[in-house]
């Protein structure tokens, strides 16, 4: 059976309740007031493939090199120098 939060109108006091889905709370144990059911946001966690492609994508695996800035800057030096000695 479910676990439900209650909040008393008159004393403020929250508690909890564990009963079946069509059942109801209508007054507070300590006061004997109107109850109204408190609800609570759920936490949800996305695992495994078949989501979105964005959702987490992998790290390339370039064994531990550099990528990007070091070849980049590298290249135009090369294609210059062979240009000058033609």
């Amino acid at each position: 059976m479910p676990t439900y939060d209650y909040k008393c109108a008159e004393c403020s006091d929250v508690f909890e309740v564990v009963h079946a889905v069509d059942e109801e709370v209508e007054s507070c144990p300590k006061c004997g007031g109107r109850v109204r059911r408190v609800f609570h946001p759920v936490g949800i966690i996305f695992k495994g493939s078949g989501f979105y492609k964005t959702d987490s994508r992998k790290a390339p695996d370039n064994g531990g090199e550099k990528t990007g800035d070091d070849k980049g800057a590298r290249e135009p030096e090369k294609s210059a120098a062979k240009a000058c000695e033609d």
